[in-house]
């Protein structure tokens, strides 16, 4: 799902908009666990390592 993610994105980050390798990137849920999101290539987006750490648990 990653990778499928990582190619409709065209390997960049939905915050800051920058180019990563997709080792780079790190899986997020775009409706969190938490308020009943699932792990769907539809909820999922990827964002680089720096931007998802800063928004994990919001």
């Amino acid at each position: 799902m990653k990778q499928k993610v990582y190619e409709k994105q065209k390997g960049v980050c939905v915050k800051c908009r920058k180019r990563f390798a997709i080792e780079e990137m790190e899986a997020d849920h775009i409706k969190p666990w938490h308020e009943g999101g699932h792990t769907t290539e539809d909820n999922c987006q990827l964002l680089c390592k720096d931007d998802n750490r800063r928004k994990s648990g919001r």
